[in-house]
């Protein structure tokens, strides 16, 4: 082997070593940089599932107040439906805990013989008719007009005095019914409410008691003269020929107006024959 055959692999191995060098040293660097991203992944990924922890700790948190927010909700009475029985209402002896949603309570003040005679209870529900005096506003002093209508239907009795209870015995309904007066706390819408309070100081309030089956209400006239004589006509075949409305008559012969009231009368006619 010559001199030049020798330079040649000498060379060709040189460039063999050198080559393996630097492959070991591009794995080398490889992998450290492998593992360096590995490690900041690895990093990364901890924080990200610490923050997603946290995340559904919240959530989680939210999910259990919003339960008991339900639950409560769940507790509150509601509003009953009509002619259906009431809830329990907690706790019990909390008047605002007993009012269904979207009502106010209010309390009048009734005559026993009024309040159905004292027979009332709470959860009983009731029609309200007013007797109500209606001044002139165009005569002060004149005799106010006397009108019966009622007034709201189906209202929910919340109380009886201080009782959140129905009364069960004998002896609790004598005492009532001895009362010369009761405490009535009834379950009112806001307009409701403000309509009652202007009425009761124009008249007198009286309660009728409806059946827990019987729903719903109805358009009613208000109670005249005039109503009256079409319900006894339609019911009992009887014409009643009722009062004249009091009308205002101006006479001025002498030069000065005067104001006369016609006299009010009723005839009562049954079979085409006055009675």
């Amino acid at each position: 082997m010559n001199l030049e055959n020798k330079k040649q692999i000498a060379t060709l191995l040189l460039a063999v070593a050198l080559g393996l060098a630097a492959a070991v040293f591009t794995s080398d660097y490889v992998t450290k940089s492998i593992n360096k991203q590995t490690t900041a992944l690895a990093k990364n990924y901890d924080k990200k599932t610490e923050e997603i922890k946290k995340e559904l700790a919240l959530t989680q948190k939210a999910l259990d107040q919003l339960a008991k927010n339900q639950k409560v909700l769940a507790d509150r009475p509601a509003q009953v439906a009509a002619g259906g029985p009431e809830r329990q209402m907690t706790p019990a002896g909390v008047l605002s805990a007993r009012t269904p949603p979207g009502k106010r309570a209010l309390t009048i003040n009734v005559d026993t013989l009024s309040a159905v005679g004292g027979l009332l209870n709470p959860g009983d529900r009731v029609d309200i008719i007013a007797d109500l005096q209606i001044p002139d506003s165009r005569d002060p002093k004149a005799e106010p007009d006397k009108v019966t209508s009622v007034l709201f239907q189906d209202v929910l009795v919340l109380a009886v005095g201080t009782n959140f209870q129905p009364v069960t015995t004998a002896e609790g309904y004598d005492a009532r019914a001895k009362a010369r007066s009761l405490q009535i706390t009834l379950a009112l819408d806001p307009e409701e409410a403000s309509l009652i309070t202007f009425s009761q100081k124009y008249g007198k309030m009286q309660l009728t008691l409806r059946p827990p089956s019987d729903e719903g209400v109805q358009n009613m006239e208000v109670a005249s003269w005039d109503s009256l004589a079409d319900f006894v006509l339609e019911r009992q075949g009887t014409e009643l020929i009722v009062p004249r409305s009091k009308a205002r008559i101006q006479t001025d012969d002498t030069g000065k107006k005067e104001t006369k009231d016609t006299e009010a009368f009723i005839q009562i006619f049954k079979g085409g024959k006055e009675q």
